[in-house]
């Protein structure tokens, strides 16, 4: 059985097609796990309407906690053999969890992953569904690392478009942390031996009107706290894994820049520069002795020391960010 865990917090748009996705699987053998975060909208109450319907839905009611305390929650109620994180504004297709499922029962992987398409705030589809035959393969752990460090091809490692072993992260809780996410995913990688990817767009993320933009509106001490979470990570992956190390030290240098642009002129500005600094000195020498080619480390060294190199390039930075979300399927915390 498959353990779906759906965090909801202020999502009454966005839950019923959720919802709706989830229940129309080809696959049926699953409880649903809704984890009601404190909402002040009709979520919870449209959660309740749900699980009186249909007995394989559960609905937990909590205080505002975050996402990661209503994930662990939703996870010391799951009962299946596999489970999977899904985001209460996102669509599935019908056929995803059956093929996530096959995948591992055929195979010795400890995760299946599928690939993701993005729809707008209206459902429609921004970017290509593929609807081919999927292609199944196996890599190991280290092949996967690779395919982060050499080709990005896997944007960074997000939660939800996974399907795991319950095995793998059941001594694994989400910590309260900033970007919760990505530190988890850091630490299930530490543990993965292989990882099924199914070749096909079967996830459909939601681009939201506050999720690329909420930073630039709001600024607060949130924002660079996050690189504290990057530091986290980088201390949890063995000195061995260098292609790692690298990769997460370029996400956390291109973080640190962009954030410290981000806050110049603002009133916030000395206690984020004085955040950004401090991890810069931490991480420099490293940064310097990485994988990383020799022109991306002159550039991450030269754009911090030389700020007004690096501002005309931050809108097309920003662009660009905005693009990857759309074709790698990185959705931000």
């Amino acid at each position: 059985m498959i353990s779906i865990i759906v965090p909801v917090y202020n999502i009454e748009k966005y839950l019923v097609p959720c919802v709706d996705s989830i229940l129309g699987s080809s696959c049926q053998d699953f409880e649903l796990i809704l984890v009601d975060d404190g909402a002040t909208d009709s979520s919870g109450s449209i959660c309740d309407e749900y699980s009186s319907r249909d007995e394989r839905i559960t609905v937990l009611h909590q205080e505002n906690a975050g996402i990661g305390v209503a994930r662990n929650n939703g996870f010391k109620k799951a009962q299946g053999e596999y489970v999977i994180f899904i985001d209460g504004d996102d669509v599935i297709h019908p056929q995803m969890l059956e093929m996530m499922k096959n995948a591992l029962d055929s195979s010795d992987s400890d995760v299946a992953l599928v690939r993701a398409y993005t729809i707008d705030d209206n459902g429609e589809v921004t970017s290509t569904a593929m609807e081919r035959e999927p292609v199944l393969h196996t890599i190991t752990q280290e092949e996967y690392m690779q395919c982060l460090f050499a080709k990005n091809e896997f944007g960074y490692p997000v939660v939800w478009n996974k399907l795991y072993r319950r095995t793998l992260i059941e001594d694994l809780p989400f910590k309260t942390v900033d970007a919760e996410d990505i530190e988890w995913m850091t630490r299930v990688l530490m543990k993965v031996k292989k990882i099924s990817v199914i070749e096909r767009q079967l996830y459909g993320y939601r681009l939201r009107p506050t999720s690329i933009t909420r930073q630039a509106n709001g600024l607060n001490m949130n924002i660079v706290n996050r690189l504290e979470t990057y530091l986290m990570c980088l201390n949890e992956i063995p000195q061995e894994y260098r292609n790692y190390r690298s990769w997460c030290l370029l996400y956390t240098y291109k973080y640190l820049l962009s954030t410290r642009h981000l806050f110049r002129g603002s009133s916030l500005y000395g206690q984020a520069k004085e955040k950004i600094t401090k991890v810069y000195k931490q991480t420099v020498d490293e940064m310097l002795h990485s994988d990383l080619s020799l022109p991306v480390k002159l550039a991450l060294y030269g754009f911090y020391h030389l700020p007004a190199l690096y501002a005309p390039l931050y809108s097309i930075h920003a662009k660009r960010c905005a693009s990857r979300f759309e074709q790698e399927g990185y959705k931000q915390s």
